[in-house]
């Protein structure tokens, strides 16, 4: 098959291509690694790349196939943002904490994929310790927006959407702690589930908030994104946090395309407040669009979502500055040469931080010192467990909630180099799903003739399946609409 050809397959028909010999692992890694090399200085999506790595994994498939061993990802390569281990390949967060570490073990998330045949073709560029909504804040340099490079491809996981919409890879792992996965893809134009907290093992994964943080497959389908699912998700005994699924709940692709005739969908009220007026247009589409399908489309209040993401911020911060502090230079993290521990501690952290993790970190400090007496986190936990438990009821009454995964399309690099808190904003409709733990999908709806527009959709815990065949319904009555909506990185 010529290179275009093995681009446009999709994971599930390339990895039949491969287990067929229709074409070797081989073959499909060198065409995206061509791909990747084409567009990569452009577009700065890798950190660390593996290609020698992923050579010897696809000569492994390849053995496995000849003796008649297909797998559920043969040859299907992919890309793992870096705050994800892979065993021999640097860890680095993008910070310069972590320049140089290396660990020993793999994530069960890089492990499982391995086992089903994949081929790692490198490590993703992020925010900092996956801190922030732009991947500016890495000091390996900004990621760029492969549908235009003066524009954000969205954080903390713009490498690996990156990747994907620019054909540097077939899919990829990103995090979602308040919107990571989820607005980077809505920004290039591809689809990511953060799925029910638990879902997927999060042993591997470097901790920002260990109560929201989620690992989450970046595609360039809905289906795509399904089978991913299927392969990492389960229960893992390094990760107590996740569920006992059975093999019935991860049939994720089972079903997909029945429809959402029957469902009530509910649109969120006020949410056009917070969106510019092609976000909107494209989230009322949708919302006919569905209805014109068969769902009920209601209109419904989401509580807190004004106060969502400082409600967010404060937990999260809370979360990290607890889980950073390891990071002093003593135990772990980069080493200062000063005399004295406390001299040590101090410049290793000084240094080894950027500014935005040094803010929340200061920020999560200050919500949980004595002066407070811890009552100010309290309060905020006691908001978000009444967050979650008016979410849990209000899904007693409906199936999904749609709304817009951002208020705007990808926004120009160094937009808020001023400003930088004023970009928390760009998390108020994803946080909502990382507080309650339930999942939510965002895909593309459209665009302004230039960029997309991501629209998500909800649901209660464990609802997967659900959102999945309601993504696919809106990305098959929407794909012909939306192809001249936005540029494409092919």
């Amino acid at each position: 098959m010529k290179t275009n050809d093995l681009l446009s397959l999709n994971v599930r028909e390339l990895a039949a291509a491969v287990g067929a010999r229709e074409v070797s692992a081989s073959d499909v890694l060198e065409a995206y690694i061509a791909a990747a090399e084409t567009s990569e200085t452009d577009i700065n999506a890798y950190i660390t790349k593996t290609y020698d790595l992923a050579r010897e994994q696809a000569q492994r498939v390849d053995a496995r196939i000849a003796e008649g061993d297909a797998l559920s990802l043969s040859g299907v390569p992919y890309a793992v943002k870096d705050n994800i281990a892979a065993a021999g390949v640097p860890l680095t967060c993008a910070s310069e904490m972590l320049r140089n570490f290396v660990p020993p073990y793999s994530a069960t998330v890089c492990e499982r994929a391995e086992a089903a045949g994949g081929l790692m073709l490198g490590k993703t560029n992020l925010d900092e310790f996956a801190m922030g909504s732009s991947c500016e804040k890495s000091i390996f340099g900004a990621t760029k927006n492969p549908l235009d490079p003066k524009k954000s491809a969205g954080g903390s996981s713009g490498g690996s959407a990156a990747a994907v919409a620019a054909y540097q890879a077939a899919w990829a792992l990103g995090t979602d702690t308040g919107g990571s996965a989820r607005q980077p893809a809505a920004f290039c134009g591809v689809c990511a589930m953060k799925p029910t907290y638990g879902t997927v093992s999060r042993y591997g994964l470097t901790e920002f908030a260990s109560s929201l943080d989620t690992v989450c497959p970046i595609t360039r389908s809905v289906a795509d994104n399904a089978y991913i699912l299927e392969i990492l998700a389960g229960r893992d005994r390094r990760d107590m946090t996740t569920l006992g699924l059975t093999d019935e709940d991860k049939r994720y692709t089972e079903g997909i395309d029945g429809g959402v005739r029957g469902l009530t969908i509910a649109l969120v009220n006020g949410y056009e407040a917070f969106a510019d007026t092609e976000t909107v247009r494209c989230i009322q589409r949708t919302a006919e669009v569905l209805c014109r399908l068969g769902a009920e489309i209601v209109s419904v209040d989401v509580p807190y979502l004004s106060e969502a993401v400082e409600i967010y911020l404060t937990v999260s911060a809370a979360e990290a500055s607890s889980n950073l502090a390891r990071y002093d230079g003593i135990r772990y993290g980069k080493s200062a040469d000063d005399a004295s521990v406390s001299a040590r501690m101090k410049t290793s952290r000084s240094t080894g931080f950027g500014d935005e993790v040094k803010r929340r970190i200061l920020t999560g400090t200050y919500a949980l010192s004595s002066v407070l007496t811890g009552d100010y986190y309290r309060r905020i936990k006691s908001a978000q467990q009444t967050i979650c438990g008016r979410i849990y009821d209000l899904f007693e009454k409906i199936d999904i909630l749609l709304m817009p995964t951002t208020g705007g399309m990808a926004f120009d690099l160094g937009s808020f180099d001023e400003n930088p808190t004023a970009m928390y904003g760009s998390d108020r409709f994803t946080v909502i799903g990382n507080l309650t733990g339930c999942p939510a999908i965002s895909l593309p709806v459209g665009g302004d003739g230039h960029l997309p527009v991501g629209g998500m959709l909800m649901g209660n815990r464990r609802s997967e399946k659900m959102l999945y065949r309601a993504a696919f319904a809106v990305e098959t009555e929407l794909k012909d609409v939306i192809k001249g909506e936005y540029g494409h990185a092919e």
